[in-house]
């Protein structure tokens, strides 16, 4: 019944400790008869010492059952929405309609945008986030769960230094803050990883061949970058490569030309990123002078035998005698190659791993919790893969990105210059894989062993049809879509106090959605960029710089010549003990899986009751079993088997 309220009650068991963690209690309570009740308010005792975590509540009447969900903390007091989603404009009673209204004040009064209460200064020039100053200053039902935040602690870039680095200090040949452990060859940096990869997820012989070009072509493929290479269409103007220095390598008779047109030459290009007028900021080589990052050019190409090969790489604009060819077992080209994946570790680590993941998803949670009512179907749809990155954000932003944090000495260039070099260049369209893919004319399919390009495609195309399926389940047209005021609200504030709070440039995201196909895109685009993407360029990264000369963070020297390098070169220009440290920490502790991780698929919160909504999830869960199937039989036949796309490698959303 409308508007129609029942007196309180207290829910008490005497001699009974009620709701403690875990527990599920039942009360038989007898009141005045309103029907089943569209809204449920709770209120705690005055002077209740503990909040209390509430998942959902069921009222029972008459032999009939409804549930109330809710998976958050209740201070004070709570009103709880029924189980059933529903589009604003199509709400029929009153009290739900003006409870939604006023439950989105209440959150609008807690969680906020950082760049309306100064909170953003240092962070100009990049998107906003959750206004919060530190970890424990976020409302709490944005805080980890209890596991979670144990796990960070254990795990986290602190809990590592002090509970395994520091284990070193034992160690015969190191010692903190008066020697380190003396590194004489490159098999010296073994061991660190050696007494850290007990419990780190990592892929069989992953670095077995880390020198060969077979190696380093596939780590290009199918490690934390994979992204990292388009398709090449011209040799550009500074690059002095030629058919004569490639003579014999490309196959009999072919060209650069030739093999350009037959679809077979790829480039990646960091001469612009690294230019001097770039405005990024360089941390201190060993011996306290500015570092430098190699204005690197490599062009990859696939041999006839059906491999992805470096062919050339080229560290300094221009100029040949910084030109290197491919030559195995060469000091030269060994360098060269370190030197471009030096070049890669700070794009890789604050662009596409932060900026394109973690700072991209965190404006959805901020507008989710502000604009959308529990009972909305986007925020139902969205908030499994949303609800944990402004904890990790505001953590990293304190721990990990700022000069002061423990890692920053051991990285070639600061995290703000890059985020803010590249969110100069930001859009949406960015992170949309398959557009991407196909704008840069990388085909998975025909480039051998791209396991990545082919894994991502598919898990786009099933997160997609379950995003399509969801949508046109509770939105039946556009028009349903330009009437729902929750739903505009939420598109502006992420348009403009998320992306583009400083300049008015929303990057990609509509201030308003007009169609279906709109919303589907986007809420797929989220998704995916949380879970799918999240986990290609973040799991990996221990398994891949644990071992430093494979993907140095620093570099103690500038670009060498050709005929310059030798191992005391080579030893002399990487990260001396002290830079690595705070890097392997850092690899370490973001590569940790959580005990509470939640997989793409798997639903711990309920918040669809409607059958036709179940069955939904229920399909999307059997596409992902399928695929799981299909990449296990896959890797089973691959020499290197790729596995950070695997739906059960995918957790939900960024928490780590």
């Amino acid at each position: 019944m409308n508007n129609i309220h029942t007196e309180w009650k207290t829910l008490d068991h005497w001699c009974c400790n009620d709701f403690e963690r875990g527990s599920v209690g039942k009360y038989d309570v007898t009141m005045k008869d309103v029907g089943m009740p569209a809204v449920v308010h709770f209120r705690l005792k005055d002077g209740a010492s503990d909040d209390w975590a509430c998942d959902y509540v069921v009222v029972s009447r008459e032999g009939e059952s409804k549930t109330f969900p809710l998976y958050t903390f209740v201070e004070k007091e709570v009103a709880i929405i029924g189980s059933e989603t529903e589009l604003p404009q199509k709400v029929t009673q009153e009290v739900i309609s003006d409870q939604r209204k006023e439950n989105l004040v209440q959150l609008q009064g807690v969680v906020d945008w950082a760049h309306k209460h100064g909170g953003q200064n240092y962070w100009a020039g990049s998107m906003s986030y959750t206004n919060a100053k530190s970890y424990d200053d976020l409302p709490k039902f944005m805080q980890k769960s209890t596991d979670r935040q144990q796990d960070f602690i254990l795990n986290g870039i602190i809990g590592v230094v002090t509970t395994k680095l520091s284990a070193l200090a034992t160690t015969p040949g190191l010692c903190f803050g008066t020697s380190y452990h003396k590194l004489e060859n490159l098999d010296s940096y073994r061991f660190y990883y050696e007494h850290l990869d007990c419990t780190a997820q990592y892929t069989p012989d992953f670095l077995n061949g880390w020198k060969t070009d077979e190696g380093f072509g596939w780590q290009i493929l199918n490690g934390i970058l994979p992204q990292g290479f388009t398709a090449c269409k011209e040799i550009p103007s500074y690059f002095n490569v030629t058919d004569a220095d490639l003579n014999g390598m490309l196959g009999c008779g072919k060209t650069i030309s030739s093999e350009i047109e037959a679809g077979k030459l790829y480039i990646t290009d960091y001469t612009e990123t690294y230019d001097i007028t770039s405005g990024l900021r360089y941390r201190a080589q060993s011996n306290g002078v500015s570092c430098m990052v190699a204005q690197a050019v490599c062009l990859f190409y696939v041999s006839d035998d059906g491999h992805f090969l470096p062919a050339a790489i080229q560290l300094v604009p221009n100029d040949r005698d910084y030109l290197f060819i491919a030559e195995e077992n060469s000091d030269d080209w060994l360098l060269a190659k370190m030197y471009f994946r030096n070049a890669s570790f700070a794009i890789h680590e604050w662009v596409y791993h932060f900026l394109y993941t973690h700072a991209t998803v965190e404006p959805f949670e901020v507008a989710s919790y502000r604009c959308l009512s529990r009972a909305h179907p986007v925020y139902k749809l969205l908030r499994p893969h949303v609800r944990t990155v402004a904890a990790i954000n505001a953590q990293a932003r304190v721990a990990l990105l700022l000069p002061s944090s423990l890692p920053a000495p051991g990285i070639s260039v600061d995290a703000k210059t890059m985020i803010n070099l590249f969110y100069k260049t930001y859009n949406l369209d960015k992170l949309n894989i398959p557009k991407v893919l196909k704008e840069t004319g990388v085909d998975p399919d025909k480039i051998p062993f791209y396991h990545y390009g082919q894994d991502t495609l598919k898990l786009w195309k099933i997160v997609g049809d379950y995003v399509e399926a969801m949508i046109k389940l509770y939105y039946k047209s556009d028009q349903d879509v330009v009437e729902d005021t929750e739903l505009q609200s939420f598109a502006h504030e992420v348009a403009h106090d998320g992306f583009g709070w400083e300049d008015g440039n929303t990057r990609g995201m509509p201030d308003k959605f007009e169609t279906r196909e709109k919303l589907i895109e986007i809420c797929t685009l989220v998704i995916c960029t949380s879970g799918v993407q999240h986990a290609a360029v973040n799991f990996g990264q221990y398994e891949t710089g644990k071992f430093v000369p494979n993907f140095p963070s620093i570099m103690n020297h500038p670009p060498h010549k050709k005929g310059e390098a030798n191992l005391e070169r080579i030893m002399a220009t990487l990260p001396t003990s002290k830079q690595c440290f705070g890097v392997i920490a850092l690899l370490y502790a973001l590569s940790k899986y959580s005990r509470a991780e939640e997989l793409l698929g798997q639903f711990a919160e309920h918040w669809f009751y409607e059958e036709e909504a179940v069955a939904i999830q229920e399909a999307f869960q059997d596409d992902l079993k399928k695929l799981e199937a299909e990449l296990i039989i896959r890797n089973e036949n691959v020499h290197r088997p790729y596995l950070h796309q695997m739906p059960t490698n995918v957790p939900n959303s960024i928490a780590i």
